[in-house]
């Protein structure tokens, strides 16, 4: 508001002193100025710099009002000059906090940073998929940032529960929304919160205390991730089958050499050359083809490991695969969609 009616006087104070100058001038009889569209072209020449010197005022009154015209020039000029920086400084802030939103569609979006968040997005990113980070702390954006230098990488800074802001990540086309907070508290209410605003989303959460996992499940989050049961379990297949425990370990990893072995889940669309098998002949003709294994079915959200070997092949359905890193492009050719959900 200060601003505003500071430049307004200004304007008033310069447009009186063109007045002035056009007043003081006009009578004599040496003077090159005689009208206020003279006084007018003088002052715009001396703002701008210019100074083609066509018209200057000669007469001692018209020199002092002149001289202020300079004066307020420099100063008219340095205000443009830093109001046009400052609007280019919050231009470049809101772009760099993510202000202005993505149109990332099919993407998967993480809510919190962590060292956890970071070897989540460090597996799903050689899949080829796109994440849209949300944080509360501008230095964990400058983080991921310097981590994720690419086009499949989107970041904003936004308080977490101003719900409009996830607007601005397209969270409603998003595949999956991983929510990735330390407090299984703070995870609990954050969730039934964004549930509330967007009741359709597809949500993964971790908690620290297993004994919650059922009290979160109860919200209707989708998946439930303990990591200390994930862990747990993976320690005790070290102890007593650790080959297992390896094999298990390398094949739920995002696989980024040709050889890595990698299970992978990929959509029965209509362009899929096994809809409407059975469950055997597709088995089949997958490891003769393209040299995969065919391990499961999700069907109606539920996973079947061992499906009957009639089971048919629909629309719809999830196929879970075995196969390798250097096969991974002709097997989303062939399959028609990209790996994941």
């Amino acid at each position: 508001m200060k601003k505003k009616l500071g430049l307004a006087v200004g304007l008033v104070v310069y447009l009186c002193l063109i007045y002035l100058i056009s007043v003081l001038e006009k009578g004599d009889a040496n003077a090159n100025i005689k009208s206020l569209t003279d006084a007018l072209w003088y002052t715009i020449v001396t703002l701008t710099t210019v100074g083609y010197g066509d018209f200057y005022p000669v007469t001692p009154l018209g020199k002092i009002a002149g001289l202020f015209v300079i004066l307020g020039s420099l100063g008219v000029i340095g205000f443009f000059i830093g109001e046009i920086s400052s609007r280019i400084n919050i231009y470049m802030e809101k772009k760099k906090t993510g202000f202005f939103g993505t149109d990332f569609e099919n993407h998967y979006v993480i809510i919190g940073w962590s060292e956890f968040g970071r070897k989540v997005a460090d597996q799903v990113f050689p899949a080829g998929h796109k994440i849209a980070f949300v944080t509360n702390s501008k230095n964990d954006l400058e983080l991921i940032k310097d981590l994720y230098q690419h086009d499949q990488c989107f970041g904003m800074f936004a308080d977490y529960n101003n719900m409009q802001a996830y607007d601005k990540v397209n969270i409603l086309k998003s595949k999956a929304v991983f929510v990735n907070f330390i407090e299984d508290t703070e995870t609990l209410v954050f969730v039934l919160n964004l549930k509330k605003a967007f009741p359709n989303l597809n949500i993964i959460v971790n908690c620290s205390n297993p004994n919650l996992k059922e009290t979160l499940i109860n919200t209707g989050i989708n998946h439930v991730v303990s990591r200390s049961e994930v862990a747990s379990r993976m320690v005790a297949s070290y102890l007593f089958e650790p080959h297992v425990a390896e094999y298990t370990e390398d094949l739920i990893s995002t696989s980024i050499r040709q050889d890595d072995q990698d299970i992978q889940q990929f959509k029965i669309t209509e362009d899929n050359p096994y809809l409407g098998k059975s469950y055997i002949d597709a088995f089949v003709e997958m490891k003769k083809n393209l040299n995969v294994i065919l391990i499961g079915l999700v069907i109606g959200n539920k996973v079947n490991k061992n499906p009957k070997d009639d089971q048919i092949l629909e629309k719809g359905q999830y196929m879970i695969i075995i196969s390798c890193g250097s096969d991974k492009k002709v097997i989303e050719e062939t399959f028609g969609v990209q790996e994941g959900i």
